[in-house]
């Protein structure tokens, strides 16, 4: 990728490794946090998944951004991930003009945002402000999850 740029022919590859019946993993926000906080993400994640039509599957984690200073303390890292609900991403047949397809990205890292603690929130912190409007969530995997966290 070209940072600060679009970068039609990532996103190209990326459409192809969808259509290939691969999995592909996009960090929205183009870059890493030193401080692991969310800063905004950039809409080239919703060029894909409008494209492809494939389903989005909410990722978080922290805990990274503290090894390498606990690695020279010889201390341990704990790092966690959460997982969210797999959704699929819907304009409502509106043309995905810049200004929605920003808003689409952030209605996506508002659910990668819900599953972190406060402080790693970041640019995305309001949860109030979240909104799921082109966000259609597919149904459970499974129909009593009590059972399954046992």
């Amino acid at each position: 990728l070209r940072r600060g740029e679009a970068d039609i022919g990532a996103l190209r590859r990326g459409l192809a490794v969808l259509e290939a019946g691969n999995i592909l993993a996009v960090a929205p926000e183009g870059h890493r946090s030193n401080t692991g906080a969310l800063q905004r993400g950039h809409p080239g994640v919703v060029f894909v998944a409008i494209h492809s039509g494939a389903p989005l599957q909410p990722l978080a984690c922290w805990g990274g951004e503290k090894f390498r200073s606990n690695v020279t303390r010889l201390r341990r890292t704990d790092f966690h991930i959460r997982v969210g609900r797999p959704f699929h991403v819907d304009t409502g047949g509106k043309a995905a003009s810049g200004p929605l397809r920003q808003q689409i990205a952030d209605e996506i890292m508002y659910q990668v945002a819900a599953l972190l603690p406060p402080a790693y929130r970041g640019y995305y912190a309001d949860l109030s402000a979240a909104t799921e409007e082109h966000l259609r969530f597919d149904p459970p995997a499974f129909s009593n999850l009590r059972d399954v966290q046992r």
